[in-house]
């Protein structure tokens, strides 16, 4: 096949390409997206609260998510030395790369909600629990009620109702507790 080693030249010329350019080490500023976050989950949450009020039950969900997603990452900012050792490496960002544990802590990825919630929850207290909730109501968004249990846990939006009320009520309770603070639990 001589199309082969064309390919295998120009991928060797790429990554040679690649391995010349500099890449600068940048740190995040985790203070500033710490407090950030924390504002974030706070506006989040009022916004839930008023689509529940309204009977927007989807928008409410996923606003509640987009709440507990900002404050987990406040909370995984605060408690960077937990993430270290499992984050290891750096994030590619344009010309610059930066340390992965403060990029997942910074950005929470929902793929790695669950992976980060566990890893805080000798610091942060109920962090899973939390965020297994999150995202039930994050699938709820999404897929809507599921009787049968398929798309979504929640069967009817009457529970969905209930769920998100609760949720919100939980994240109210800790909120207050995080404003000002270096880190601690739920």
């Amino acid at each position: 096949m001589p199309g082969t080693w064309a390919l295998a030249a120009t991928r060797l010329k790429f990554l040679r390409w690649w391995a010349d350019e500099i890449v600068y080490v940048k740190r995040l500023n985790v203070e500033r997206l710490s407090e950030e976050r924390l504002g974030e989950a706070e506006r989040e949450l009022e916004v839930a609260e008023a689509f529940l009020a309204d009977g927007l039950l989807r928008n409410a969900a996923g606003k509640a998510f987009q709440a507990w997603k900002s404050l987990l990452s406040h909370l995984a900012l605060r408690n960077l030395a937990l993430l270290e050792e499992r984050y290891r490496g750096y994030k590619r960002l344009g010309n610059a790369a930066v340390p992965l544990y403060e990029w997942i802590a910074a950005t929470a990825p929902t793929s790695r909600l669950m992976e980060i919630a566990a890893l805080l929850e000798k610091a942060v207290p109920n962090a899973v629990e939390l965020t297994a909730l999150a995202l039930q109501l994050h699938e709820y968004q999404y897929n809507g009620p599921d009787p049968e249990g398929v798309r979504s846990k929640i069967p009817d939006d009457e529970t969905a109702t209930r769920l998100i009320a609760t949720f919100i009520a939980r994240l109210k309770a800790v909120l207050p507790s995080h404003k000002g603070a270096g880190g601690g639990g739920l």
